[in-house]
């Protein structure tokens, strides 16, 4: 495809557009030059066979910001600068690659025929060394010819920088790496990754080890250090500053990401709509999950109740207003009716006690089913069911300033707020049952593990959510290296189970740093002797018998002493 390029084209740089034409491919192509400089891809162009391909040509000192929102597909990035360390020219590239500074890019340097070896060199490493502190590793650059070989020149980044120097033969780099842009990130050999955990059980678990070295669990942890092992890097453990038990808050965690000192946060929270503006430091989500309230399971209905739930008042109402029915039919029946229609109906006088009979063991057979299967509380479904019974919400103050105004206005009455995160943390891992507390889904995990250890749960997850299916992420600096690769180890993990398997281990985890115990906090249920007021409710329920019996009995005598009464006169 090249034999109807320009003769006057050196063979080197014919090469070179051969290995970088087989690169690009389904790539749309930036080619940045603020100097309007006269380089040899400008004028191969007019030959070249790079026209169907979609192009932006910067021309402007200014940076390209909109590059990022502007193209939908990876790109290749073609630049031309004079042969000096022209830092804004620089600059200009790398902001205008904010966010896509993994893609490769091939650097031309103009006017180096006055430039000696060894200053060339020292030239190349300057450029490329900025090129790595800004994040750019999948750089190439050449000296435009001046009648000596075509050398190219890139660098390994890692444990340290090394400068690479390669020519080509016959279209293929010769010795070294036989790619252009070789992986950087392929394997670390052994350089230092920088993580600050923080006091955020089970994500990061911090304890001190017999020599008071930190030692750290939790399943963020695993994943990060696993993460690490797979790039050939070592970790390096970065303590926050703050007194122990105390919170690293976002905010914070965000700046030590930002500014470099630390790699990675491991902080796993939600992206916040006052902190939207620092996107592209969140990394991809490790899980999806929800954060809602945990309420205790709800205890079994009062003795007071079980009596209640008999008989209802409508059913004892209609079963009276039955007998006072009967019993006035009874007495218009001596009056009214004929002797021979009584004779006739006389058997309907047993229905009565027929009715009683059947009441009788109906309410027997209910209150022993109801002694035997005691019926639970009502559950709360609602924030306003909440607010109606005697349970609130234990939780932390700067969480509860976090939700949304109309929300706190409304059912801040449900809510006991503390500032104390280790009195907060020992409550809700004790599983005490006094409270409902807030709970993210990873550590709802754990509880539920431990649950599984006890006798009956006694905690339930609710549908009562202060924020539903959220992103979980851990914090990277803007522009950090390991973004893409994080995000496919994280894929990859959640794929394949081993995330959902760290989470559940983090209960290991948590019994070993002493931060919960393998035991079961349920009430056992035992059977427990009468109590006086056990007997009071009997006796009620016997006066109020004793009370209808003697009530039926003076109705069946009232319409004989009646009639004695009415003779007597």
């Amino acid at each position: 495809m090249w034999v109807n390029g320009n003769a006057s084209i050196a063979a080197e740089i014919y090469q070179l557009y051969a290995l970088v034409l087989q690169f690009v491919d389904r790539r749309s192509i930036f080619y940045y030059n603020p100097g309007r400089l006269d380089c040899d891809w400008q004028r191969w162009q007019q030959w070249g066979n790079l026209s169907d391909r979609p192009q932006w040509v910067w021309h402007s000192r200014m940076p390209f910001a909109q590059l990022k929102e502007q193209q939908s597909s990876e790109l290749f990035v073609l630049a031309c600068l004079p042969a000096s360390f022209d830092v804004p020219a620089l600059a200009g590239l790398s902001a205008s690659l904010n966010h896509l500074r993994d893609m490769p890019v091939l650097i031309e340097l103009l006017h180096s025929s006055a430039i000696r070896q060894s200053d060339k060199d020292s030239l190349a490493t300057q450029i490329l060394a900025y090129c790595l502190k800004n994040s750019i590793l999948n750089v190439v650059l050449y000296f435009q010819q001046d009648g000596s070989h075509l050398t190219l020149y890139s660098f390994s980044a890692f444990p340290s920088f090394t400068l690479i120097k390669r020519n080509l033969l016959h279209s293929r780099l010769a010795g070294g790496e036989g790619e252009l842009f070789p992986d950087q990130l392929a394997n670390l050999g052994g350089y230092t990754v920088r993580i600050m955990p923080v006091y955020s059980e089970p994500t990061s678990i911090i304890q001190l080890d017999a020599n008071g070295e930190p030692r750290v669990s939790g399943y963020g942890w695993r994943l990060i250090e696993t993460f690490a092992q797979k790039l050939g890097a070592n970790i390096s453990i970065v303590l926050p500053t703050w007194r122990p038990g105390r919170v690293l808050t976002e905010a914070y965690m965000l700046e030590f990401t930002r500014n470099g000192s630390i790699d990675f946060g491991l902080l796993s929270t939600q992206m916040s709509h006052r902190l939207k503006s620092r996107y592209y430091q969140y990394s991809y989500p490790i899980f999806y999950g929800a954060w809602c309230i945990i309420l205790p399971i709800e205890r079994h209905i009062d003795l007071r109740a079980v009596f209640a739930r008999v008989l209802e008042a409508k059913a004892l109402a209609l079963l009276l207003i039955s007998l006072g029915s009967y019993y006035l039919w009874l007495y218009l029946d001596r009056l009214l009716v004929p002797a021979w229609l009584r004779y006739c109906l006389r058997s309907l006088r047993i229905t009565p006690w027929i009715l009683a009979l059947l009441v009788l063991c109906a309410c027997q057979a209910q209150l022993v089913s109801l002694i035997n299967m005691c019926p639970m509380e009502a559950p709360i479904d609602s924030f306003d069911a909440l607010l109606a019974s005697n349970i609130r919400i234990f939780g932390l103050r700067e969480e509860f300033y976090d939700m949304d105004d109309e929300f706190r206005a409304r059912y801040a009455s449900a809510f006991r707020l503390t500032r104390n995160h280790t009195e907060f943390f020992q409550l809700r891992n004790s599983f005490n049952t006094s409270w409902a507390y807030p709970i993210t889904a990873i550590k709802w995990v754990v509880m539920k593990e431990l649950q599984s250890y006890f006798q009956r749960p006694v905690f339930r997850y609710s549908e009562l959510c202060l924020s539903q299916n959220y992103p979980y992420s851990i914090l990277l600096a803007d522009e950090s290296i390991f973004r893409k690769r994080l995000m496919m180890f994280t894929m990859r993990s959640r794929s394949s189970g081993l995330i959902n398997h760290w989470m559940r281990h983090s209960l290991i985890d948590m019994v070993q740093a002493d931060r919960m115990k393998i035991k079961d906090y349920s009430t056992a249920s035992q059977v427990q002797p009468l109590r006086l007021q056990d007997l009071w409710y009997v006796g009620l329920c016997l006066g109020g018998g004793l009370l209808l019996a003697a009530t039926v009995f003076v109705a069946e005598l009232l319409p004989f002493y009646v009639n004695v009464w009415l003779d007597s006169l």
